[in-house]
């Protein structure tokens, strides 16, 4: 049994989890590395997290609590215009060399648990309803052509800056994300007649 030492290590173990994960994958690290990051013995790490789907699921809950937080702060005078600063925090992810956490779980689907797997469709289902709420939004102060479905435009905004981290990762052109939000609000804005 480990034996307390006053660091908050399951914290920690959830941090350092986050960003491994966002970098490689699920599948791509071990307790073992995760240990050797932290300085501490793999073995202690299943004091905290039974299994590795036991962390992948608290990482996954405490990055959709996160995201949330961050995406309520996002202000900006139009809707579409706080979709294009949205890009932002994908845009800060793709210049330090990350993915969204739950697109990086979502590429390792067949190797996740069912808690880790409700984590990832809720924090998808909360971003695709935020974007709907702007372009609702968008659509009643006239910014947004009415005759848009906006539930797919919705998940094309967000399946478009999950991608772009992809292409970042592979280009890096690490304004990708934001430029991508910018271009799909741009496409769907109300176009005036001449």
């Amino acid at each position: 049994m480990a034996r307390p030492t006053g660091r908050p290590i399951r914290d920690e173990l959830v941090t350092s989890a986050t960003t491994l994960i966002q970098r490689s994958g699920v599948n791509g690290f071990s307790y073992g590395q995760l240990a050797e990051v932290l300085g501490i013995k793999a073995p202690s790490i299943h004091h905290h997290f039974k299994s590795k789907d036991d962390l992948v699921s608290a990482v996954a809950q405490k990055y959709r609590a996160d995201f949330a937080a961050e995406v309520a702060e996002l202000k900006a005078e139009s809707a579409l215009d706080r979709i294009a600063a949205y890009g932002g925090l994908f845009t800060r992810a793709a210049q330090t060399d990350k993915l969204c956490l739950c697109g990086a779980v979502s590429a390792d689907w067949v190797a996740v648990g069912d808690g880790a797997r409700r984590e990832v469709h809720a924090f998808f289902d909360e971003q695709r309803t935020w974007i709907v709420r702007q372009l609702e939004h968008a659509t009643r102060g006239g910014e947004l052509s009415p005759d848009i479905p906006i539930d797919t435009a919705a998940l094309t905004i967000l399946a478009g800056l999950e991608g772009s981290l992809l292409i970042s990762r592979a280009t890096g052109d690490t304004n990708l994300p934001v430029d991508v939000a910018s271009l799909l609000t741009m496409l769907v804005r109300k176009v005036e007649p001449r």
